[in-house]
């Protein structure tokens, strides 16, 4: 049986235990706080955006975030998937080398609202797309990063269809067709690391329009070709060198346990080394400082090297000023996305940081890709810290109240306390045979423009 074929009946398979529900819900409010973050963060980028995509009308059929108006499917499942993506806030997976939730949410939900889907088949596609995103993207890597493709788009096309057509209640044949026809249709490069980042959430947003679109496909009965994935021309043939077939195999649990939650606005390779600046905060003095020594794994440097930032969409993959930033203030957040944190200060000690390729940072057999940072002072002395987990990730879990706080800070300024109260019990409600109502209806954001059809 053929590696396609065999992912689609075990997708078809899945089946939810109570803690796989209950770890969905957290995901599900953990993509609405990325949301809130992506939506102001990017606002002129956002903007942009909107005056192509709302003026096309369309059937009024999905929910779209700070949004009256209703869209069509794919329409919704893009937007809501762009605003998730904006601030680099939102759910991701180690293995996979991507994000799952910022692409497979707003697919599914927009869906669900054209079908008036039950809260139980919601929930069930979310968790069959994860484990297809989850285990095609850890298949392909490392070679898919290594050619220059994003896999929140490349692999989160495929899975965005797994989970549809599992919410089109079709078969294992069904979800085999969905995948399939959505391998002709992926897309998300790595082209916006070199320059413009601003443009990296197009690919969660196209992954989610095109998975969708593939679902709804095949539930009329179109089929794609067969071996869509380990053909001779197939997907893993495109995309990489080396098909790791292992990842391709399930467990005992579903993969979205394995997911990990993100607590600074950057790309997700920052994260360690601004734990390890943070700890060492308070024992040093930070003008004493003569250089600092990071030692990371290459692809690292590769995806998140940015030097100097030029803009806000920059401080997300700048190692350096994150570093920078943390190792000054003690903390970072929403507010040092802002280049006004780019202080002189904060130059001088960016200078003094030298970024170390070092391969022992990174073993993907054991989920490690971490950082030791080695501040260097000008009296000799020595102070270093190694973090190779950081916070968020399932060995340091976040709880589903550190989730809700992140969503009330994600949200400050933008939505009251009231509002996001409503929001989180929306969430906590999806369960069993009621109807789904879709929780981007309940998202509020002042003075948010509406694009109406010319």
């Amino acid at each position: 049986m053929g590696l396609t074929r065999e992912l689609a009946q075990d997708l078809y398979q899945i089946q939810l235990k109570e803690r796989d529900r209950e770890q969905l819900k957290t995901l599900i409010i953990d993509f609405f706080a990325a949301a809130y973050a992506g939506y102001a963060q990017n606002r002129s980028f956002n903007e942009q955006v909107e005056k192509v995509v709302y003026q096309q009308g369309g059937a009024q059929e999905s929910s779209v975030m700070f949004q009256s108006r209703k869209y069509p499917v794919r329409i919704a499942a893009f937007m809501n998937a762009l605003y998730g993506h904006g601030a680099e806030l939102d759910d991701g997976n180690k293995k996979a080398a991507g994000h799952a939730g910022v692409h497979l949410i707003p697919a599914v939900f927009a869906l669900a609202d054209k079908l008036g889907s039950s809260c139980e088949d919601v929930l069930l596609a979310l968790a069959t797309g994860y484990e297809a995103y989850i285990r095609i993207s850890s298949a392909a890597q490392p070679g898919l990063v290594a050619r220059g493709f994003h896999s929140t788009g490349m692999a989160g096309t495929l899975a965005c269809a797994a989970a549809c057509s599992r919410l089109c209640h079709l078969d294992a044949q069904g979800i085999e067709d969905a995948i399939a026809l959505a391998t002709t249709m992926t897309g998300g490069l790595l082209s916006y690391g070199d320059s413009r980042p601003v443009i990296k959430p197009l690919n969660p947003g196209k992954a989610a329009e095109n998975g969708v679109f593939a679902a709804m496909l095949a539930n009329e009965g179109v089929q794609g070709p067969t071996e869509a994935l380990e053909g001779p021309n197939g997907w893993f043939h495109a995309v990489t060198n080396e098909v790791h077939e292992a990842f391709m195999k399930g467990g005992d649990e579903l993969l979205l346990h394995d997911c990990y939650f993100k607590l600074y606005p950057s790309c997700r390779h920052t994260h360690c080394g601004i734990d390890a600046a943070i700890a060492l905060h308070d024992r040093l003095s930070a003008e004493e400082i003569d250089q600092v020594n990071v030692y990371i794994y290459p692809n690292a440097i590769k995806l998140a090297g940015i030097r100097i930032p030029k803009d806000q969409d920059e401080t997300k993959f700048s190692i350096p000023y994150t570093l920078a930033c943390a190792l000054l203030n003690g903390s970072y957040g929403i507010k040092d996305m802002d280049l006004s944190r780019l202080t002189d200060d904060v130059r001088a000690l960016i200078d003094k940081i030298h970024l170390i390729a070092d391969e022992q940072m990174e073993d993907r057999a054991k989920g490690i890709r971490g950082t030791r940072v080695e501040v260097v002072m000008k009296d000799g002395a020595r102070y270093a810290e190694t973090v190779l987990v950081p916070k968020g990730d399932p060995e340091k879990p976040l709880t589903r109240a550190d989730i809700v706080h992140k969503l009330e800070l994600c949200a400050q300024g933008h939505a009251s306390k009231e509002d996001l109260t409503k929001l989180v019990e929306s969430i906590e409600a999806l369960n069993g045979p009621d109807r789904f109502q879709n929780p981007m209806r309940l998202t509020s954001f002042p003075r948010i423009p509406e694009y109406h059809l010319q």
